[in-house]
């Protein structure tokens, strides 16, 4: 027993000290955070608003957009004079890093007006993030219905587009959540444009 205190009493300062130490940061840093997020949760969720009704705005030139719900899901409605001349929805998927953030325009014939990448910093730069490249998302612009994604080679007429090289999954990411958007448009239009 005599050891077993000597040994504590030796030690004590090597063992102790550091395992207090760990414990303390192991307890701020996470409160550190949680503090953090809760007084500026407000801000993020304003500025995201922010950015998306500029990229509204932006993609669709319409008086105002509102927000419409229906078989939960939830959409934009473009008016303009009166009259819906755009949908909007936005969806996200699973890419190579994260989630990838989509906006999704329709015309009211249900041809897709414009994409817009609202979120893709997850994914690899130089690689993943040419997704957010013009040139990758104006490809979507005038398809209707389910499209997919080749290598090289796209036919437009089969609703295809070519995937940004080095970059499928990402590609692959924003494609599924257009087609997402499509799905929800079809279920919460009718033809002529209105929601039902």
């Amino acid at each position: 027993m005599h050891k077993i205190v000597d040994f504590f009493k030796k030690y004590s300062q090597d063992i102790f000290k550091p395992v207090i130490v760990l414990l303390c940061i192991c307890i701020i840093i996470p409160l550190a955070l949680s503090v953090t997020n809760y007084i500026t949760k407000d801000a993020i969720a304003s500025n995201s608003e922010k950015s998306r009704n500029e990229t509204m705005a932006r993609l669709v030139d319409a008086d105002s957009f509102e927000e419409a719900s229906q078989d939960e899901i939830t959409f934009y409605a473009a008016y303009k004079d009166e009259s819906a001349v755009a949908f909007i929805y936005i969806n996200q998927a699973k890419g190579y890093g994260g989630d990838v953030e989509v906006m999704t325009v329709f015309d009211t014939d249900g041809s897709i007006k414009a994409v817009d990448i609202l979120d893709a910093s997850n994914e690899t730069p130089g690689l993943g993030q040419n997704v957010t490249k013009e040139s990758f998302y104006s490809q979507y612009s005038g398809k209707k219905g389910e499209i997919s994604v080749v290598k090289n080679g796209a036919d437009g007429e089969a609703n295809e587009i070519n995937a940004v090289t080095g970059a499928t999954i990402s590609s692959k990411a924003v494609t599924n959540a257009v087609n997402e958007a499509v799905e929800q448009f079809n279920k919460t239009q009718t033809v002529g444009g209105e929601a039902e």
